[in-house]
């Protein structure tokens, strides 16, 4: 068997929603059946064949060829299985995700990892704003699973996040952190301005000092050996990512915050 196929006949001019091009939806359809699938670009129906060339049979393992930053909902829900994206993926990536993996070689848009619940997403590139975040209006971002960045993020990463890991290997834009609740957030480059804005719980790790320093809001707890940072370097060393060639540390600086909410948050900044 070879992985399920869905080639980019050519760039889109408006966004194209491939929420139903997964494993959970496409088990058990043929190439011709998945061919009619219908999809909706920018206000037109179309179907998965007009969009795409597609090959292959396996499911379990899908691929997407000349991918562009106008795919929206790619492995919305999935629960299972593997995506490989070959070049940029748009916005809502894994949005709802229970399960699987997906890899993408190229950098991904706004909201990737949108409330996601499990499972991993590893993007070879940058993501853009929201990453792990809540949808407007609604308080409950990622509550599970992991997000590897090897390049930078925007705005906004880990806003109302309630669980689980975004690891940035690169840069973090403005607000990281923003109205997080728990889980963890780690950074081996720098932040942007407002790290931690009404962060309730959880705990921002960073491998250098922010340039612009951090907020009053954040209360100086002074510098602690936290026994609990090796076991997670250890896990960090099982993934595939910069954060398992680090070398460990244990001694931080502690900050705790935002004092303007509950303030039970932490930024620990490495010594």
């Amino acid at each position: 068997m070879s992985a399920l196929t869905f080639k980019l006949i050519f760039e889109r001019a408006q966004r194209v929603d491939c929420s139903p091009l997964t494993k959970d939806k496409l088990e058990g359809k043929t190439v011709a059946e998945i061919a009619a699938l219908p999809l909706v670009a920018g206000r037109q129906p179309v179907t998965a064949g007009d969009v795409f060339e597609i090959s292959g049979d396996d499911c379990r393992h899908i691929v997407f060829e000349n991918s562009s930053d106008k795919l929206d909902f790619i492995g919305h829900g999935m629960s299972d299985g593997e995506i490989t994206i070959h070049g940029a993926a748009g916005a809502y990536l894994g949005q709802f995700m229970t399960g699987g993996q997906i890899t993408v070689n190229g950098s991904s848009d706004i909201y990737t990892g949108c409330e996601m619940k499990g499972g991993q997403i590893k993007i070879n590139g940058n993501a853009g704003d929201f990453v792990g975040a809540a949808r407007p209006g609604y308080k409950n971002g990622m509550t599970g699973g992991t997000i590897i960045i090897s390049g930078n993020t925007g705005a906004r990463t880990g806003d109302h996040m309630r669980r689980g890991m975004i690891l940035i290997e690169g840069d973090a834009g403005d607000y990281c952190g923003s109205r997080m609740v728990s889980g963890t957030i780690a950074v081996l480059g720098g932040v942007g301005r407002h790290l931690g804005y009404a962060m309730k719980r959880g705990t921002l790790l960073l491998n250098q000092a922010p340039a612009q320093g951090i907020s009053a809001n954040f209360n100086d707890c002074g510098s602690h050996t936290l026994a609990f940072l090796p076991l997670l370097f250890a896990e960090f060393a099982k993934l595939d990512s910069g954060f398992a060639k680090v070398s460990p540390f244990s001694r931080v600086q502690r900050y705790a915050g935002d004092i303007g909410g509950i303030g039970m948050g932490e930024i620990l900044v490495r010594l």
